[in-house]
């Protein structure tokens, strides 16, 4: 029985889905908002700060179980991980455990000493494990990148928002490290990284996703196009401020104060046009609701929100009602989306990793899921995202890979 019940466990574990990162780094993204959520209200103790914090943890419980999940997969199943769920650019693209980990281990450990659950001797041990995750994730993005740009040279992949993962991450060095004491001329280079990285790839994707809305991005990795912009900014803002208790040349190697309203206007352009192009293809999306590739709007979108709190707050126009109120409402409006696509997925989860497929959904179908450009005719594309989904592609109707050949967003 012994052995059933493992073998029965493997099967169940083979069956985690490659977007179990994505949901797992945009409930690391939701901690980080509900937080500056709660640094943004008064500073005296109340309930409502207090179920900030519960909440922030919540999420990162949350992201943890996803994670968890699937880098056990790729510890059992090696191989085969590898083979059908990182061979082509969108697959890789999709395997943000090299963004989601370090990004987890600075908002856990900046949490735990905010609310003073570590003592001292404590506290220099975890710095100093936080420190080693950080800086053996952060070298795995090296890898990771090199590898997504070979393949992406190989099959002709250009420049689109499933680009923004593999790539603008450089900066989770400077991101997550800031609140980890790493050398500034560390932090400094991530940050210019991953400028760098975004100025090159940014202008291109933005160009596709307007003038090739059809065929670029027509799922919810449209959703990503805003994330490089916020990222930046973020990393800048939070490099900033954790040198502000270094020497003056120090922060010189961050720029002067003005390159952080430079990049705030980025990100502000990356979310104007991210909802643009949402618009351009809001039929499409609305008949691939749900579909794993939605997760592309729960990062990005966190960003975006952490971005308006950190550059209103570091700039002192959270002073001005008007400034705290505009990003207070965009923050409440991401965690509202962001809890809504992070609840049906766990349901959706659930259900495929428990083996009950015995309820069909509307759902698009496998066909429909590629993010590469579609050379389908009109009618083909209306047979794809129509109609009943059978009860065994109830896996492919949410994103999970079935077969070989089904590229995994």
């Amino acid at each position: 029985s012994c052995c059933g019940l493992s073998g029965r466990l493997l099967q169940k574990l083979l069956r985690v889905p490659l977007a179990c990162n994505g949901f797992a780094l945009g409930m690391t993204g939701l901690s980080n908002v509900l937080l500056n959520l709660n640094e943004s209200l008064s500073p005296s103790p109340s309930p409502v700060k207090y179920s900030f914090i519960v909440a922030a943890i919540l999420a990162l419980f949350v992201a943890y179980v996803n994670q968890i999940l699937y880098l056990a997969k790729i510890s059992v199943f090696p191989c085969k991980v590898l083979r059908e769920e990182a061979s082509t650019p969108q697959q890789i693209s999709a395997q943000v455990s090299h963004l989601t980990i370090p990004l987890l281990t600075s908002t856990t450990y900046s949490l735990l000493t905010s609310t003073h659950m570590m003592n001292l001797d404590i506290g220099i041990l975890g710095l100093r494990i936080a420190q080693g995750t950080v800086a053996v994730w952060c070298t795995l993005q090296l890898v990771v990148m090199a590898t997504f740009l070979l393949r992406s040279y190989r099959e002709g992949f250009y420049p689109e928002p499933a680009w923004f993962p593999p790539t603008v991450s450089l900066g989770t060095f400077a991101m997550a490290g800031a609140a980890l004491k790493f050398p500034a001329a560390l932090i400094a280079t991530s940050v210019w990284s991953a400028v760098i990285m975004m100025l090159v790839t940014l202008p291109i994707a933005l160009f596709r996703c307007y003038y090739r809305s059809k065929e670029v991005a027509i799922n919810g990795s449209i959703g990503i196009l805003q994330a490089p912009g916020s990222f930046v900014c973020i990393c800048w803002l939070v490099s900033w401020s954790s040198l502000s208790s270094y020497s003056e040349r120090q922060q010189l190697l961050l720029g002067p104060l003005f390159v952080g309203h430079a990049l705030f206007a980025v990100a502000m352009l990356g979310m104007l046009s991210t909802l643009w192009c949402v618009f351009m293809r809001r039929a499409h999306l609305k008949d691939l609701w749900f579909h794993s590739s939605f997760a592309g709007f729960t990062f990005p979108s966190a960003s975006s929100a952490n971005a308006t709190l950190l550059y209103v707050k570091f700039y002192g126009f959270d002073t001005y009602i008007v400034g705290k109120a505009c990003a207070s409402v965009l923050a409440v409006l991401v965690v509202l989306l962001i809890s809504i696509i992070n609840i049906t997925w766990l349901g959706k989860l659930l259900h495929y990793c428990t083996g009950n497929l015995s309820t069909t959904a509307r759902m698009p179908s496998a066909q429909s899921m590629d993010t590469s450009t579609s050379t389908s005719s009109g009618k083909e594309k209306k047979l794809f995202v129509s109609g009943s989904v059978p009860q065994q592609n109830l896996g492919a109707s949410i994103g999970i890979n079935t077969s070989p050949s089904m590229p995994q967003i």
